[in-house]
């Protein structure tokens, strides 16, 4: 091997070695912190056969239709809501550290597993919130069954 490619080959050895901090371990978790809702509705709800499930949906992404709901790894999703009430709160206690960018209520409107469309969208902070490990998120959501976002959301 040439002396050159040899001494190129060092040195990119050298600076790969020097940018890790742990070797070469995997990095570690980022961690886990709460997500606390409280939700308020608005309007009228829909009729029980166009509500088969409600839940809180967070996404580390903006989705374009229903199959990016197959993301689970990039979600985090709460236990079933609580129907036919004027407020409603949620918490789900180990979700991943990080930022969301796309979260609200979620209404699964048919038994298929792909029939789900949002109510109401968090909209404080230009939709956006992070969770630090350790600590918790809390957020409000107004849902408006009169007035429902448009899906798949508007870029």
């Amino acid at each position: 091997m040439p002396k050159m490619k040899r001494n190129g080959l060092y040195i990119a050895l050298c600076l790969l070695l020097m940018s890790c901090d742990n070797g070469l371990e995997p990095p570690g978790e980022a961690g886990t912190g709460s997500i606390r809702g409280t939700i308020e509705y608005l309007g009228t709800w829909p009729a029980a056969d166009s509500l088969q499930d409600l839940r809180f949906v967070a996404m580390r992404f903006v989705p374009q239709d229903t199959s990016d709901f197959l993301q689970l790894a990039d979600m985090e999703i709460s236990n079933g809501l609580n129907v036919n009430v004027e407020t409603d709160t949620f918490i789900i206690p180990e979700a991943k550290s990080g930022l969301y960018v796309y979260s609200g209520i979620a209404q699964q409107f048919e038994a298929n597993f792909l029939s789900w469309r949002p109510v109401g969208l968090y909209t404080d902070t230009a939709g956006i919130f992070s969770v630090s490990p350790g600590e918790s998120t809390e957020i409000n959501i107004r849902v408006d069954f009169n007035n429902v976002p448009v899906f798949p959301p508007e870029l």
